[in-house]
């Protein structure tokens, strides 16, 4: 199935965009520079001749026509710029799956979760148990959306990055120095723990090994959001 229904739509929607008095000069621009890319991808795609892709595809027809009559003189601005915002979400996000690229959100929800419940064992030891606390409900919802394809969600769990790094980061300090004094290190944790002293030499050595994964998790997940971001909406 070729494209030209959605591409005729695209230009419409392109010509309403330029003429509409509803949308600033600098959010035109950035519209159109948007629908002039999408044209571009969707004119080298062939719609595979699936139940599910069809019905998408017919979703983005419908959707656009939809949109394309929602440029009325009396118009809310803010509800049209929403709408069209969404639209081309919607379309960057139909287009991965189209030409197969939503292999990306299984690669990006595995590493999200690995970086989560990382972050989540190791946090504690250093900033209490209020950091993981705040951090649960939007972990929870990230998890949740991110499955949804929601946009809300996939945002949500970018905020376990910068967190994840700091502790990470924390932790990997206080493994070079548990390095460089070991045994000031375990004597410290023994008597802190009153463990044995092969346990309290896992405690000293494990949780930097851990931030060592968790730092790298942290850059992974962020390299693979960059890669997902337009197939949510």
């Amino acid at each position: 199935m070729n494209t030209e229904e959605l591409i005729e739509i695209l230009d419409k929607l392109d010509d309403k965009i330029n003429k509409t008095k509803l949308i600033t000069p600098k959010r035109k621009e950035k519209y159109l520079k948007n629908i002039s890319s999408i044209k571009e991808e969707y004119k080298r795609i062939e719609i595979p001749k699936e139940k599910d892709f069809e019905k998408v595809y017919k979703s983005l027809v419908n959707k656009g026509n939809e949109l394309t009559r929602e440029f009325r003189v009396n118009a809310d601005s803010k509800e049209l710029n929403g709408k069209i915002q969404y639209y081309l979400r919607y379309l960057k996000a139909a287009k991965g799956d189209f030409v197969g690229e939503t292999d990306y959100l299984g690669k990006y929800f595995r590493v999200y979760v690995f970086t989560s419940v990382l972050f989540l064992a190791l946090s504690p030891q250093y900033y209490g148990f209020i950091l993981p606390a705040i951090f649960f409900v939007p972990i929870f919802l990230g998890v949740r959306g991110i499955r949804n394809r929601s946009r809300t969600g996939f945002q949500l769990s970018l905020a376990v990055i910068p967190v994840a790094i700091m502790t990470s980061s924390t932790w990997i300090r206080y493994g070079l120095y548990a390095l460089s004094n070991f045994e000031e290190a375990l004597a410290n944790t023994i008597q802190a723990s009153g463990l044995s002293p092969t346990i309290a030499r896992l405690l000293v050595v494990g949780p930097p090994i851990l931030a060592v994964v968790l730092f790298a998790l942290a850059i992974l997940q962020g390299y693979r959001a960059y890669k997902t971001k337009d197939l949510f909406v």
